[in-house]
């Protein structure tokens, strides 16, 4: 932090690792590798902190439609668990022990309409553009992998995906 303004990280969002790379150019302060990298990044994290649901009609609710099987439930014999499809990513360079270390979270659909991380604390208007955020938005959510899937009275309990929680809610096209 310098002085009194916070730190921020110049935050970029895609809807997928295709346009992000056909939008890297030395002019957009990212290349196609740390698009990639990202993409890569996100995509790990999807598979161990994506929500996860007893029933495919409640993760619809919760996300939009666009709900899949967990692959990890019913290769491990856990039955039918659902979870979102990552509708985007969202990618900032960040300093880490004077070093700059990439950071990027999948998003999902959230019920407004709008984009939200695994953990609901960053809610987005959309899933593209750029936006400095806070670098605590990158903050990986708790694993779900393994853990029990949201109930409707979880959920109802909770108010539901991403509600009740703070965080760096953006507003940019889409």
């Amino acid at each position: 932090m310098v002085g009194c303004t916070p730190e921020t990280v110049e935050t970029h969002v895609f809807p997928t690792l295709e346009e992000c790379t056909a939008s890297a150019t030395g002019d957009s302060g990212y290349s196609s590798r740390e698009c990639s990298e990202a993409f890569a990044l996100a995509e790990v994290a999807h598979a161990e902190t994506a929500p996860r649901y007893n029933e495919r009609a409640l993760c619809e609710e919760q996300h939009g439609g666009e709900c899949v099987a967990d692959p990890g439930a019913a290769a491990s014999g856990g039955g039918s668990i659902f979870m979102p499809l990552m509708m985007g990513y969202m990618m900032g360079s960040m300093m880490n022990n004077g070093r700059a270390t990439m950071g990027a979270q999948p998003l999902y659909r959230n019920p407004t309409g709008g984009f939200s991380t695994a953990s609901g604390a960053t809610s987005l208007n959309g899933n593209r553009g750029a936006v400095s955020l806070a670098p605590s938005n990158f903050r990986a959510a708790p694993t779900a992998t393994g853990a029990a899937p949201m109930t409707r009275a979880s959920v109802r309990a909770t108010g539901g995906f991403g509600a009740g929680r703070t965080g760096g809610g953006a507003s940019f096209g889409g």
